[in-house]
């Protein structure tokens, strides 16, 4: 289906079979406030296609309101895509499979805002190298070129192909609230002396996380959690992680304000700052694999403690840096057994940390920081 300046409005429904694209608009914008739409397509779902550079025209596609049931099955076939115009999801439900090589579910060129809704993503296609762009193109849940903010809403992610990522975003990524569950499977994807890992999320620019509820759950070789490649802030929210590699990792520093986060690594660190890491608040529970590996993990730079309570077990650990933090912290070297209980509590009785160790080390090292700990005081 072509046309212009596309509105679909209440109680319509469409059922469409293409093998091409399903919806496309190749000069305007689409605006879904409601009906139900299914496609099933060997090419995009629905597309705004515009590339050109008049701006009086806005490619943009704003869904509010509305059932959609996209699945696409070629490759390099996307579900919703936006060439070079934002992305809104305001409400509606919304269920994307895509199954092939480098598929994405959702694609935009620019901006991507998602205010609610309940959104169900699929992909199931392999990376491949496209000699074209002379890079590796991967599927990914949702594949955004700007900033990407997510307000509200329900969504939920699985990947299964090799180097599949579930959320890949170029520019910043802010997390505001919503649930937020991620699942990627899928192994290494190699291309010669070239290779991509399936990751969970990942962005290019800043994280910030400032509330919801984040699930997170990857393997394969290099699979991380959470990742930025400059600065990720967590102010709020509760995140669990399981990952094969490290669970958060960011290239520049790493800054926890507050929340409820569990990081538990297969092989790697649980949370990783290749800059710096400043915990101000917060509790943070972070289980990294036997040595070098480390529960906190920011090399010999500046890791600073104001506050918060940190839970980390390894093989080893950073040492929080003493002349800028002002919460006391503990290193405590033994070995663990799985499901052991390990308690700490001041002479008088008062309890101060009563934690399961969740996997056997030998050696373990734990890192214990919290407000309780009191100086001048026997545990």
């Amino acid at each position: 289906m072509d046309c212009i300046n596309m509105l679909f409005a209440v109680m319509t429904i469409f059922n469409i079979k293409a093998s091409g694209d399903g919806i496309d608009c190749d000069e305007g914008y689409v605006l879904i406030d409601g009906g139900t739409i299914t496609i099933k397509s060997n090419n995009d779902g629905i597309v705004a296609s515009y590339e050109d550079t008049d701006t009086t025209v806005n490619p943009s596609i704003t869904i509010a309101g509305a059932t959609i049931n996209i699945t696409t099955t070629g490759q390099k076939a996307m579900g919703i895509k936006s060439d070079i115009g934002s992305l809104t999801i305001n409400s509606g439900t919304i269920g994307v499979k895509v199954s092939g090589i480098a598929s994405k579910a959702f694609k935009t060129g620019s901006d991507m805002t998602i205010g609610g809704g309940n959104i169900t993503l699929v992909t199931t296609g392999s990376a491949f190298y496209d000699t074209d762009d002379k890079d590796i193109s991967s599927a990914a849940g949702i594949k955004c070129d700007g900033k990407l903010t997510i307000d509200k809403g329900t969504i939920d992610i699985s990947s299964s192909g090799a180097g599949g990522k579930g959320i890949s975003v170029d520019g910043d990524l802010i997390i505001n609230d919503g649930a937020i569950n991620v699942v990627t499977i899928g192994g290494q994807f190699k291309y010669g002396s070239d290779d991509t890992a399936a990751k969970a999320i990942k962005s290019d620019g800043n994280v910030t996380v400032n509330g919801g509820n984040i699930s997170i759950k990857t393997s394969g070789v290099e699979a991380e959690g959470l990742e930025s490649k400059k600065t990720l802030t967590i102010n709020k929210g509760t995140i669990e992680i399981e990952a094969y590699d490290d669970c958060i990792n960011a290239s520049n520093h790493v800054a926890i304000n507050g929340g409820n986060i569990y990081c538990y690594s297969e092989t790697n660190d649980g949370i990783d700052s290749n800059g710096t890491l400043t915990v101000t608040g917060g509790i943070i529970v972070s289980s990294g694999t036997k040595s070098p590996e480390e529960g906190f993990d920011c090399d010999n730079n500046t890791f600073k403690i104001t506050g918060g309570i940190l839970v980390g077990t390894g093989g080893a650990t950073s040492t929080p840096t003493s002349s800028v933090s002002t919460q006391y912290s503990v290193i405590y070297g033994t070995t663990g057994t799985a499901n052991q209980l390990m308690h700490i509590e001041s002479v008088d009785g008062k309890n101060v940390l009563t934690y399961k160790i969740p996997r056997a080390y030998s050696p373990m090292v734990l890192l214990f920081s919290s407000p309780d700990l009191e100086v001048k005081t026997d545990y």
